[in-house]
């Protein structure tokens, strides 16, 4: 049996698929465009109440964040990148739109996502042979040992992405994390992520503690929000040197009422490369 935790994050992933699908976004020559809305045909994102959520509400975040993260593959390929994982995949689709000859695909998500987007995959007529599909569970799992079986080369550059997934993970799961893809990323690769920060001055445990009862009646999905130092300092400490680290890139994600006044949450792109 789901808990409601774990059902509001299905929503959201379904709302994350259905929203990126309505921007006009690039593609690689060999890359198929039409493959973002053909791969979430059927998804309804349904809330606690049984309705189909509104996905214009995830668009404005979406707006910023979804060519944050096209620019940096596009980027990555230009630069001679043959490899691309996406952690937390969901129903993203990259890998089909970015198709590239002589570069892989990864896309890692739960076991039960990896088994539909499976099926999805092969009802498209469109080539899959460059993507490898493996499931994790990031709570549990070791993601370095995970891509090793995937068939990951760890001597070579990979550009390692993770949208939208250190905000659903508990903080000793996004160290793992860090550590985990740490082990695998030769010189010349490139770690991207989402990080929610909160202003400094406020105990992280008790922000996250407020969004909880906030917004989700205590049984929310959302767990790791930090300050942006203490971030900098996450990322040094598991392998990785944060690009133009006094350069903020952000979207302001939502309001927080705390101490009668209200706090800004924000989502910062945070881009490192290997130490």
């Amino acid at each position: 049996m789901t808990t409601q935790a774990e059902r509001t994050l299905t929503m959201i992933r379904e709302v994350c698929a259905l929203g990126r699908v309505e921007f006009d976004r690039p593609h690689t020559a060999e890359g198929d465009p039409a493959a973002g809305r053909a791969l979430v045909q059927g998804l309804q994102a349904v809330d606690e109440g049984g309705e189909p959520s509104d996905v214009s509400l995830s668009l404005g975040l979406l707006a910023s964040r979804a060519p944050y993260f096209d620019q940096l593959v596009l980027e990555a390929l230009a630069a001679g990148t043959r490899q691309i994982v996406n952690l937390g995949a969901g129903y993203d689709d990259r890998a089909l739109r970015f198709r590239q000859p002589g570069v892989q695909f990864f896309d890692l998500d739960l076991p039960e996502v990896v088994a539909d987007k499976t099926l999805r995959f092969q009802a498209l007529d469109t080539d899959i042979t460059h993507v490898t599909l493996a499931g994790v569970n990031f709570a549990t799992d070791d993601v370095a040992a995970v891509l090793a079986r995937a068939g990951h080369d760890a001597q070579q550059p990979t550009l390692f992405i993770g949208e939208h997934l250190a905000l659903f993970l508990q903080p000793s799961d996004v160290e793992r994390l860090l550590a985990g893809v740490s082990g695998r990323a030769a010189k010349g690769g490139t770690l991207a992520l989402t990080a929610e920060v909160h202003p400094a001055g406020l105990a992280s445990a008790l922000v996250v503690s407020t969004v909880a009862e906030a917004m989700f009646a205590g049984a929310g999905p959302l767990n790791t929000i930090k300050t942006r130092d203490a971030w900098l300092d996450l990322f040094k400490e598991h392998g990785w040197q944060v690009e133009n680290a006094t350069e903020v890139t952000a979207v302001n994600h939502f309001e927080l009422p705390m101490a009668d006044q209200p706090v800004q949450i924000q989502t910062q792109f945070l881009t490192a490369t290997p130490v």
